[in-house]
């Protein structure tokens, strides 16, 4: 179609310009992908090229896989979404026993549990990573009550994984492989990472610490495989990821007519369960099971991004138009890409803009001591505090995750909405929502889709 017929030229422009070392783009209308477009390399050390059926790793685009394997064991009738999940699982064990005895298989497809659940700790490889790594969970805390706020979990979905193998008698891996890879034809699509050997596979690139603006090849390739039913190892070619969005928006079906999943799961899955804090981010407004549910404008779209060691992935998704876009990288500023190539082909086919944050108020006149503190959860730390007369932001990682950053100036978008203005847009992305004003001080910081509670 002549409207994709320099999207190829474009995306290798946008990819050097940002410094992402490959990328790879599918487009789909209806049930079959009309483009395709491929640039880069898949790792700096071979400079082996991208091409269309190169592999990726999807991150948390695979949360929606882990959903749809969960709502077909409640097609098959194994499982109830509202039954708590000890009944299935009776060695299931975290730190707060309300929480213990009524999570249900819905608080974890909506990251309503309140876990603190961004525990990527190894339990080894293997066939049983995910049922290791269940005792591992034993301590794990709750940053607020069972269903009263959303916090993206991670741990929630390895959860699921679990169910999954427990109720199936499988392994997670062999239930994406039967269930879903092999009944839609993905032959670019994998969960193992030996499976790796058989495929053209790219690698994450990170920073070079000598020199930040040049990419390296990650040293470790994968996060804890205990993790895959939340995104550690699924990798998949881009025209793959959208054999699975095309049954999505056939209500379950294949080609054959054959059912993956029924009309009422799927749908199910499209179906707002959370509303979202406002401007968290501005194009996504609320919650299904597995699928973010997003706002272009008026137009109601699903999708969900990911990210790995190095490697990011984005999917955006329209069922009114049958349209789809997803980008698969394995660097750089990928988000800038993401700006010029995926927000773009969307914004065209669904005839409407990405919302754009609003501009931060210069009159709005906000008290200090009501923000100013030190906010966690288990993998890092915030400081809010005055330094020059303004509120100042400041990051602490945990355990060497992240990058710390201090000092960073405030502007308020409304009393709630804080972003940053350094002058570096990979860091004015960031916003940090306030919320449960109690005593004069707020109790939560929200940053990206992550709760961080007040412990000072």
């Amino acid at each position: 179609m002549a409207v994709y017929a320099d999207l190829e030229s474009r995306l290798k422009r946008s990819i050097r310009r940002h410094r992402v070392p490959g990328a790879s783009v599918a487009v789909l209308k209806g049930s079959r992908v009309v483009a395709t477009a491929a640039a880069g390399v898949t790792n700096l050390d071979t400079q082996v090229p991208v091409t269309p059926d190169a592999v990726f790793q999807i991150g948390s685009i695979t949360k929606v896989f882990t959903a749809t394997l969960i709502m077909q064991l409640v097609d098959d009738g194994l499982l109830s979404l509202d039954t708590p999940i000890v009944e299935y699982l009776p060695e299931f064990q975290i730190a707060d026993p309300v929480t213990r005895r009524n999570v249900t298989a819905r608080h974890l497809l909506t990251h309503t549990s309140g876990i603190d659940g961004d525990f990527f700790v190894d339990s080894g490889r293997g066939d049983d990573t995910i049922a290791r790594l269940m005792p591992m969970m034993t301590l794990l805390p709750n940053l607020f009550p069972l269903g009263t706020k959303m916090s993206y979990c991670n741990v929630g979905f390895a959860v699921l994984g679990r169910l999954v193998e427990v109720l199936r008698r499988e392994t997670y891996d062999h239930a994406m492989r039967y269930r879903i890879f092999k009944p839609l034809g993905m032959k670019q699509a994998m969960t193992l990472p030996e499976d790796a050997l058989r495929h053209r596979c790219a690698v994450g690139h990170i920073a070079d610490p000598k020199d930040p603006k040049r990419q390296r090849v990650a040293f470790v390739t994968h996060l804890s495989h205990g993790m895959k039913a939340a995104g550690s190892t699924p990798a998949m070619s881009a025209p793959d990821l959208m054999k699975f969005v095309a049954m999505h928006l056939a209500h379950g079906r294949i080609g054959t007519g054959d059912r993956v999943l029924s009309a009422a799961s799927t749908a199910a899955m499209q179906r707002r369960q959370v509303r979202l804090q406002k401007q968290a981010p501005p194009t996504t407004n609320g919650w299904g099971l597995g699928w973010a549910l997003m706002d272009f404008g008026g137009h109601k779209g699903i999708g969900h991004d990911g990210g790995t060691i190095g490697q990011y992935s984005f999917l955006r998704v329209s069922p009114e138009k049958r349209f789809a876009v997803a980008m698969l990288t394995n660097g750089g500023d990928a988000m800038d890409v993401y700006q010029e190539i995926v927000s773009g082909l969307f914004g065209a086919a669904i005839r409407r803009s990405e919302p754009v944050r609003p501009s931060p108020d210069t009159a709005l006149r906000i008290e200090p001591d009501r923000y100013i503190g030190r906010y966690e959860n288990i993998q890092s730390a915030y400081v809010v505090d005055m330094h020059r007369n303004a509120l100042r932001f400041s990051t602490l990682p945990k355990a060497d995750m992240g990058m710390r950053l201090t000092d960073l100036p405030m502007a308020f978008i409304d009393r709630e909405t804080a972003v940053l203005r350094t002058g570096k847009p990979q860091l004015d992305r960031m916003s940090a929502l306030f919320s449960e004003l109690v005593d004069g001080r707020y109790r939560f910081m929200q940053v990206g889709l992550r709760q961080f509670r007040r412990v000072d």
